[in-house]
Order: C-alpha cells, then sequence, then structure tokens
C-alpha cells in the first residue's frame, strides 16, 4: 500500500514477471515447444497497454489529458489512421497531440453524424446491454469498430509476440477455470498423505507441489 502502489501487485508486476523470468525459463528448458499460459478474468490480467485501442480512454474533443495510442487500420481497404496529429500538420499546436473521438478519429471515417454526439450517454455510463445500440455516443460508435473490438490485453499480446499462446476461460465460470483442477488435485494429494505418512505430511506435500 502506498501513494505510489509500491505495496501492491499490479499488471505491470505481472507483465515484467511473464517477459523477464517465465518465458526465457520456458524456451531454456524447452526450447522446441509453444508454451500454452492460461489465466483467469481478474483485473491484472485483462489490463491494457498504455497505447492499446481503448475508447472509454479518449476525449471527445482535443482538450484534456488522453493516451498517445498505436497507429491502426480502417475500413474494407485497410486505411491506415494514426491517432496522433502528424509532425507536420498545418496547426503546429496539434503536432504530436493525441486526437479527440470527434474532432478527427470519427471525421476522418467519415462515422461522425451532421448532429454531432455526446462523449457517453446515460445507457452506457450505466452499463446497460443492449446489442441495438450502436450510435448512441461516440465512444459506443468507436469502440464498436473492428479494430477497437479486436483489441487484445497487453498480457496476451506480450505472450503472442513471444511465439507463445494465451487463454481464458469463460467469465462467471469457475468451474472450467483449470486452476480448480489443480487445487482439487493438491487437495487429494494431502488428504492422502495425511493418512499414509501422518506427522511429517507437510514435508512431503511441499515437495508435491513444487513438482
Amino acid at each position: 500500500p502506498g501513494i505510489n502502489q509500491e505495496g501492491y501487485w499490479i499488471a505491470e508486476h505481472l507483465l515484467e514477471q511473464i517477459e523477464c523470468k517465465v518465458i526465457p525459463i520456458f524456451e531454456a528448458l524447452y526450447s522446441d515447444c509453444v508454451a500454452v499460459f492460461a489465466f483467469d478474468n481478474s483485473s491484472n490480467h485483462a489490463a491494457f497497454s498504455k497505447d492499446a485501442l481503448v475508447a472509454s480512454r479518449m476525449n471527445l474533443n482535443l482538450s484534456g489529458k488522453q493516451p498517445v495510442m498505436r497507429n491502426t487500420y480502417f475500413g474494407p481497404n485497410n486505411q491506415l489512421q494514426t491517432m496522433v496529429f502528424p509532425i507536420t500538420y498545418h496547426d503546429e499546436k496539434l503536432r504530436g497531440k493525441p486526437k479527440g473521438i470527434n474532432k478527427q478519429v470519427l471525421i476522418e471515417r467519415e462515422k461522425w453524424p451532421p448532429g454531432g454526439l455526446i462523449l457517453v450517454c446515460k445507457e452506457c455510463k450505466e452499463k446497460i446491454q443492449d446489442i441495438s445500440r450502436t450510435t448512441c455516443c461516440a465512444r459506443r460508435v468507436i469502440s464498436l469498430k473492428p479494430d477497437f473490438i479486436a483489441q487484445k490485453g497487453a498480457i496476451e499480446e506480450l505472450i503472442e509476440n513471444a511465439g507463445h499462446k494465451c487463454i481464458f476461460p469463460p467469465k462467471f465460470h469457475c468451474e472450467l477455470n483449470f486452476i480448480e483442477r489443480y487445487w482439487v488435485l493438491l487437495k487429494d494429494i494431502r488428504v492422502k498423505i495425511v493418512i499414509i505418512r501422518g506427522k511429517g505430511y507437510k514435508k512431503l506435500f511441499l515437495k508435491v507441489l513444487i513438482r
């Protein structure tokens, strides 16, 4: 705990552990294999990288704090769209600055309606699910675009870029989570060790756990 979160385990710590420890160890032991990483749906595991295409991070206009997002492609011809103003932009004050949903991103995609849009509507704020509601607000419009929908989490990107695979079980179905089977197996082993070994079960159980 602390004002700088120095006492918390956050997504950045996990990413560093995967990149600098887990993947190198796996590749050293199994150089000709592809690892399959399985994670549950915790907030750390679902975190996006700082430059990810995430609609909720974008402002309606050019003002205010918003991240510098990666370039993307849209439309049937995979047209390139930069998410910041180019250094050759006619307005020097905007060069290198992030584009807002309103002023540039949707306008460049020809998806900005004549009457305009608000940043986020009441229904989206309250997370009311309705698949027919597609043009209620700017964030809803951009979030439903294929490139934003296809945006993967930071962990998944890191692992796949390293040549390995990453999977997640369905949300709200803990019975399908691989870790449940692991704990059931350990519980069964622990019970058997207690019955057979008696008081010396702790040392033996730790050996089994390490394996």
